[in-house]
């Protein structure tokens, strides 16, 4: 049986297990930070869900929200189902990659912390299937988050924003300069010091551990490595749309 796990936050409790990615500091900073851009009855999407901490908060906080939960991983979907439910409110729980199952101009705001931890392709974090789908962002970190910012523009109606959760863990010069290339203006919201987390909850090999150190000493990625467990930052970025 997976590893049951609990966190209490905001007053909510979510329930996860060792295939669904739990509430971590980057996940709250960005439910944290959506809650106080979203507006009342806003349309919103809540990509890449895990547990539905983010989604299942704006439910909670928002007025008349509309909200929708996605991911491509069944376990998530089961998990953000179980929390929604026991936290007493509702949210449209969707398989999807990505954006793939929803039409153009159908939300107000898209919020989404994409997998973004870097996986050189012979080596492996030694984390669950389940985490593996939540977390494997290719070589550089920046496969899901470039996907994430460039398609869900045409998700959003105009004037709409995109609330993306960017891990600086992963290519931070290729994610800024696609926010900028597809959105009018892109802002900063908040940002918070982490751990990165495959170390702790993962067999870090020394083959993994310098493939991040390389990635860092080119300026492609934002790590330091002074203790056991490596030190990055997280961005809240608010990108708005035509």
């Amino acid at each position: 049986m997976p590893a049951k796990e609990s966190v209490s936050w905001n007053e909510l409790k979510f329930e996860t297990d060792d295939n669904v990615y739990a509430p971590k500091p980057a996940s709250l900073l960005l439910a944290d930070e959506a809650i106080k851009v979203i507006r009342p009855g806003a349309r919103v999407l809540d990509a890449c869900t895990g547990s539905g901490v983010v989604g299942i908060t704006i439910a909670s906080q928002v007025p008349q929200a509309h909200v929708t939960v996605s991911d491509i991983n069944e376990a998530a979907l089961a998990a953000a189902r179980r929390n929604a439910s026991v936290n007493g409110v509702h949210v449209d729980v969707v398989f999807s990659s990505l954006y793939d199952a929803f039409p153009e101009d159908a939300f107000d705001f898209i919020t989404v912390h994409p997998p973004a931890v870097p996986y050189p392709d012979d080596a492996d974090w030694g984390l669950s299937a389940g985490m593996r789908i939540a977390t494997n962002g290719g070589s550089d970190g920046s496969t899901l988050v470039l996907r994430s910012i460039a398609e869900a523009k045409p998700h959003l109606r105009k004037g709409g924003r995109l609330l993306l959760l960017l891990p600086h863990w992963s290519n931070v010069p290729a994610a800024r300069d696609e926010l900028k290339k597809h959105y009018r203006s892109v802002t900063e919201l908040a940002r918070k010091q982490v751990e990165f987390f495959p170390v702790k909850e993962g067999s870090a090999s020394p083959r993994l551990l310098q493939h991040v150190k390389d990635l860092a000493a080119s300026g492609t990625i934002e790590m330091t490595f002074e203790n056991e467990v490596p030190l990055s930052v997280v961005s809240v970025i608010e990108a708005r749309a035509d």
